[in-house]
């Protein structure tokens, strides 16, 4: 009975930490396109050049974060294996 309940447990913890890893990506790729788009407005390019850039290094930049976050994650998964 308490196997189950630490399998639970576990999983909800592991569901947790990559369900934060992705919200965090979608906000850095949210906040990048927002942040050129109203630099866009302040400016009055007339075009979606700033959005673009802005964009498109946010998404690079929430790539980067996510594949360094999942290699932490990876990395503390296997140490705790070891452990058992």
């Amino acid at each position: 009975m308490e196997d189950k309940k630490n399998n639970a447990s576990d999983s909800l913890r592991k569901y947790g930490k990559y369900s934060s890893v992705v919200f965090q990506m979608l906000f850095i790729i949210g906040i990048a396109f927002w942040g050129g788009h109203q630099l866009d407005l302040y400016f009055e390019t007339g075009s979606n050049v700033l959005v673009l850039v802005i964009g498109l290094g946010g998404l690079c930049l929430s790539l980067y974060t996510t594949l360094k976050r999942l290699e932490i994650l990876n990395k503390e998964e296997q140490d705790n294996a070891k452990q058992k």
